[in-house]
């Protein structure tokens, strides 16, 4: 590995080592009792260093699996105008989605405490909307590159629909888990792509 790409990964590393601290603070006393001050002494880091991962507390429980982010980094980084692209995107949301392995991998579990966190703590969810939204410009911007297009709509479209698809199938999931009930993570994606591109059809 190269010595930008070890940086890079000890930086997520630190970023999740963080987030675990916080999330099983926010867990235990809640968001709004829970200080930065805490979370950083638990996490073996100052403040300061603190500040230099995330602007806020609730950022801090919204870091994405390391060796997740790494596989879908891998994924974008092949997207090109040789496929169309709802494609494409489809193809990684997939693999975030079997990474999830419906719940028993780490990232999967990661998951769901989040968002049973996120179920009781609307601070949490305003933070997820907004950096959500981040993500998305974020992606439409890489995409619109990758995919070599003068005007990013194309890229916006592809994905937010490709983004809508995903957030109803884990809000499925995730309910159905939260009510003890079964949900296949993947039939219910490959559902919600087929809705999604039977919009488009005729009638």
């Amino acid at each position: 590995m190269s010595e930008p790409a070890l940086r890079e990964r000890r930086r997520r590393q630190t970023e999740r080592e963080i987030g675990d601290v916080a999330l099983e603070l926010f867990e235990r006393q809640g968001v709004d009792a829970t200080t930065v001050d805490e979370i950083a002494r638990a996490a073996g880091v100052s403040s300061r260093t603190f500040f230099r991962y995330f602007a806020t507390k609730e950022a801090a429980a919204l870091v994405p699996h390391v060796d997740l982010d790494e596989r879908v980094e891998r994924m974008l980084a092949e997207l090109g105008p040789g496929r169309p692209l709802l494609d494409q995107l489809e193809d990684v949301w997939r693999e975030v989605l079997t990474a999830f392995d419906d719940g028993r991998s780490e990232a999967g579990r990661l998951l769901l405490r989040v968002r049973r966190l996120m179920l009781t703590e609307p601070g949490l969810r305003q933070a997820a909307v907004a950096l959500d939204a981040e993500r998305v410009d974020e992606l439409v911007a890489r995409v619109a590159r990758a995919m070599q297009l003068d005007d990013d709509l194309p890229a916006r479209i592809a994905v937010e629909a490709a983004a809508v698809a995903v957030r109803v199938t884990l809000d499925r999931w995730a309910d159905a888990r939260d009510e003890g009930r079964r949900v296949d993570l993947l039939a219910t994606y490959a559902d919600a792509c087929r809705y999604l591109r039977e919009l488009g059809g005729p009638g």
